[in-house]
């Protein structure tokens, strides 16, 4: 598989690593993603120079289950939507040939990764970004919900969730192989 070249850089991270990454990648860019109410008593606050998306959503990967349900009785509502998903891919459609791109989140796992792979997949084939996302974050497992919804927007015919599915599946039998070792 060949990788295609994006028009921008792309870099990802976690919370703990973003001073250090603003100050030597210096993103034009920033898609900026915490859990609500995370940053609400001190707030992150990006140089004016800095184009800035700033969601707030948690970071679960499917709305059923025993987690969905449990969240569903407390009323929280702060859940991967598709709202965030469209948010994420008409930033990415807005930026300049040549920017650095920050994607972050708490960890640099999950949502920054899905963001960063939405941002991608306007350029890349499905399978090219996901390859990008792997190198520039290993660890990266992509949250299921925002590309599931960014696949139903770019109409993707389930390329992007297969694509992110497939890597999972990968990392899980290669995590499984590692612990037998």
């Amino acid at each position: 598989m060949t990788m295609g070249k994006l028009p921008f850089e792309l870099s990802i991270c976690g919370l703990d690593e973003l001073d250090d990454e603003l100050e030597s990648f210096a993103p034009t860019h920033v898609v900026s993603i915490l859990d609500p109410g995370e940053d609400d008593h001190d707030p992150l606050i990006f140089p004016e120079s800095m184009r800035v998306l700033s969601l707030r959503f948690y970071d679960f990967h499917a709305m059923g289950g025993l987690v969905g349900k449990a969240l569903a009785r407390q009323g929280r509502s702060e859940n991967p939507s598709i709202d965030h998903a469209d948010a994420i891919l008409a930033f990415g459609r807005e930026i300049p040939k040549g920017s650095r791109v920050l994607c972050h989140c708490w960890a640099g796992v999950s949502r920054s990764t899905a963001a960063a792979f939405l941002l991608a997949c306007l350029h890349l084939t499905p399978d090219d970004a996901m390859e990008l996302v792997m190198t520039l974050r290993p660890g990266a497992v992509p949250n299921r919900l925002i590309v599931r919804f960014a696949d139903r927007i770019l109409g993707a015919g389930g390329k992007m969730v297969s694509a992110s599915d497939d890597h999972r599946r990968g990392v899980g039998s290669r995590s499984i192989r590692s612990i037998k070792r």
